[in-house]
């Protein structure tokens, strides 16, 4: 099998593939762990609450499954946290999310604005929104960190691994020399790199955003993909100021003082 894409999908794939026994060859346009598309960076969230109940089904298994694959890396790339959604009362993706969890006997708590506001520090509410908690079912992956254990999960059983080949043409038929061989069973893909071709039974895509540029010039297939631009955003839990008042006052009027002054320099 040859997969097209090496981020997080690409790398799962070829992974569980390889560990079946399967000859795998995982091709990369750019550097392997490069930063241009969605997989890379330091964390981003997993849940389990979401609107569309099949995603909501599938977590309980994901969650088994990235429990599987550290205990075989050896180190953690999940850290479990508590999971908080929050919208107006009437919002019907969130009353979607608790439904699936309750479906799914996955335990989840309501809470009101004020509740909310009360238990998270910092967070600010509307008096007409609520807010669902998830104790376990959430938490955090450390993103580049997991598709390189995937990757050396894939290494590990047997896949071959190529970075800086980017696809020019996938067929059923040969164009030059093969950089892995297949099996000789038919049918028979041909995907063509800069690097050289490779040949599989089967070829899958996980291309990301750049799927369906790479379909349309495959095989002229238009795909109803669009990419959205995600911002992620943190923020630092700032701790409760200590000190007498007039020792907070003090500071506090400081820092304003040398903002101020730095609009003058």
């Amino acid at each position: 099998m040859v997969v097209v894409g090496g981020g997080i999908m690409g790398s799962c794939t070829a992974y569980q593939v390889a560990r079946r026994g399967a000859t795998v060859l995982l091709l990369e346009q750019f550097d392997f762990l490069h930063r241009r598309g969605s997989s890379h960076g330091d964390t981003r969230t997993i849940r389990s609450t979401y609107p569309e109940p099949y995603y909501t089904l599938m977590m309980k298994q994901a969650f088994s499954l990235w429990h599987e694959a550290q205990e075989e890396i050896g180190y953690l790339v999940h850290t479990n946290t508590p999971h908080l959604d929050f919208g107006p009362n009437h919002s019907k993706s969130l009353m979607a999310c608790l439904a699936n969890c309750i479906q799914h006997n996955i335990p989840i708590h309501t809470l009101s604005s004020r509740q909310a506001c009360d238990r998270f520090v910092g967070l600010s509410l509307p008096s007409d929104w609520m807010a669902l908690l998830t104790e376990e079912g959430g938490g955090v992956i450390h993103a580049s960190k997991a598709v390189a254990m995937f990757q050396a999960l894939a290494l590990k059983h047997g896949a071959v691994l190529r970075d800086r080949a980017s696809v020019q043409r996938i067929s059923t038929t040969s164009m030059s020399t093969p950089l892995r061989s297949g099996n000789g069973q038919d049918p028979a893909v041909w995907v063509h790199t800069n690097r050289g071709s490779a040949v599989g039974r089967k070829c899958v895509i996980a291309a990301g955003a750049w799927t369906p540029k790479l379909v349309q010039k495959m095989c002229g297939l238009s795909l109803p993909i669009t990419p959205l631009h995600t911002t992620l955003a943190y923020w630092r839990i700032v701790e409760p100021e200590k000190g007498s008042p007039i020792q907070v006052f003090l500071r506090q009027l400081l820092i304003d003082f040398c903002s101020f002054s730095t609009q003058f320099l």
